[in-house]
């Protein structure tokens, strides 16, 4: 049943009232028990000073930066402090945007339009990146018009594969992606390496530090052996890096920066053929609110180059104590961690001891792997300072846990899962073309309408999200990706219009 809009508005208590009624059952990003994505550096203060910050200019809008010209001055400051930290000259340019995957956006529109005008006609260029590349690529093709090229990374290092990128590139490729480091595994890609293929055949170089960028250079200069990543490597054309990430502002704050200020010409969008005002537009959106910009500056300004040196060290000290008490409980490390460590163990389901630390307020991130790569599948944590706090208890039960999924039987779900999945692969053939695309499409939406609810009921979303994600996971990994992202979306579908 739909909602409607109450005749009489509502007071001020009751509107809070029903807001943290809503609340309830979230997880608290405050805690520290959080090993996802939530970046929290264990600092109450900062957090008032930028909700001050927000509110005062929550109702200004970038849009028209010539009425509020406080946008560009503090858009100004936060690319130059993003510059600085990625070692960028005077010819840097940047634009503040309201996410990584905005930032990533704006990337590769640049270099698909610096790509077609420098062929000097059209055809569908091309993105080559490792498998560990975000999706926000994938995203930005499937709204551009591009082509991805995923390719397997290095098995040893979990890194990007030089040799891989190298023979994936054709003459439509505009572009190839580096991460400093990746999401899964938090390994840096080696960009030296990628950069001189960038130079040598005249491609745009993009590295994704949306989760380094604003971590990595003080991790550096406490001791810690980070490689170049960032515009000292000739080669590299843009790089994406989030405040809001290990920055620690609130959510919704990303830069991208170009090598050229004509670079960042590629990425706007301005349209003066209309009769109503002149449009520029340097981020996707038209109207922005100036309250993540305003929260992000003060967020900066509150701790400082000294602050961010400080957290920097509580990571690192947090991040060995993890590590070791994984291995200590016989998990296998996936390659050089930073910021994020994933690992994998052949004999454990992760799913279920994901479920089983969930239990205990402890939430790690399972990752499905690819067989076909040889990837297994993983946990992943994102490591924060308030984490120095929180990794001994989190280990203790970390290896309580183990040892009771080591004598989990088989449920009935899983059972139903594994029915489920040999279904839902038998409708996905090898070879995907548009033809065969569009025959998955009609026949994947005669099987949900006919059993979309009993998949619901089967993995317990039908009133909501449960407690126990494992076998969503589990499902997830064991069927083709076409199938497993047709099916997600029908879930999420399913989830907020129901609104539960």
């Amino acid at each position: 049943m739909r909602s409607v809009l109450p005749r009489r508005g509502m007071g001020r208590e009751e509107i809070l009232s029903r807001l943290r009624g809503f609340a309830e059952g979230d997880a608290d990003p405050y805690s520290g028990r959080l090993f996802t994505i939530a970046f929290e550096p264990g600092v109450e203060e900062v957090r008032e000073t930028a909700f001050e910050a927000y509110k005062m200019f929550a109702f200004k809008n970038m849009l028209d930066f010539t009425e509020f010209q406080s946008a560009i001055r503090m858009e100004k400051d936060i690319v130059d402090y993003a510059a600085s930290l990625m070692h960028g000259d005077e010819q840097v340019s940047g634009t503040f945007t309201f996410g990584g995957t905005e930032s990533i956006f704006l990337a590769v529109k640049a270099a698909r339009d610096h790509f077609i005008l420098k062929r000097g006609m059209l055809t569908i260029p091309e993105i080559v990146m490792p498998v560990t590349g975000h999706p926000a690529y994938d995203k930005a093709a499937e709204y551009m018009a591009l082509r991805v090229k995923r390719v397997r990374i290095d098995g040893a290092n979990f890194t990007a594969d030089p040799n891989a990128i190298n023979e994936a590139i054709t003459e439509n490729t505009a572009m190839i992606v580096g991460s400093a480091p990746n999401w899964p595994f938090g390994t840096i890609d080696p960009i030296k390496d990628l950069a001189e293929i960038a130079s040598d055949k005249g491609l745009w170089l993009h590295v994704d530090a949306c989760v380094g960028g604003f971590v990595l250079p003080f991790m550096r200069e406490v001791g810690d052996k980070i490689p170049e990543f960032d515009f000292r490597v000739e080669g590299v054309s843009s790089i994406s890096l989030d405040p809001h990430k290990y920055a620690y502002t609130p959510i919704g704050a990303s830069v991208v920066l170009f090598r050229k200020k004509f670079y960042k010409m590629f990425s706007q969008f301005s349209n003066i053929r209309w009769p109503g005002y002149p449009i520029v537009n340097p981020a996707v959106l038209s109207s922005r609110s100036e309250a993540l910009l305003a929260a992000s500056w003060a967020t900066l300004h509150y701790f400082g180059q000294e602050g961010y040196l400080e957290l920097a060290k509580k990571i690192i000290s947090a991040r060995e104590r993890i590590v070791s008490g994984f291995k200590e409980a016989g998990y296998s490390l996936m390659g050089e961690p930073t910021v994020i460590a994933a690992f994998t163990s052949p004999e454990l389901n992760l799913f279920k001891l994901s479920d089983e630390m969930a239990k205990r307020g402890w939430l790690l991130y399972p990752q499905k792997g690819i067989d076909g790569m040889n990837i297994p599948p993983s946990l992943h944590l994102t490591i924060t300072p308030i984490h120095e706090k929180t990794a001994d208890p989190m280990i203790s039960d970390l290896k309580e846990c183990t040892e009771i999924v080591k004598k989990l039987p088989p449920t009935e779900t899983e059972n139903l899962l594994t029915i489920f999945s040999t279904v839902l692969g038998m409708l996905t053939p090898g070879e995907m073309d548009i033809a065969t695309l569009a025959k998955l499409y009609t026949e994947a939406e005669k099987f949900l309408e006919a059993h979309g609810e009993e998949i619901l009921k089967a993995l317990g979303l039908e009133k909501g999200f449960p407690k126990e994600m494992g076998p969503i996971f589990q499902l997830l990994a064991a069927v083709p990706p076409e199938i497993a992202e047709l099916l997600t979306n029908y879930v999420v579908i399913e989830i907020f219009h129901r609104g539960i």
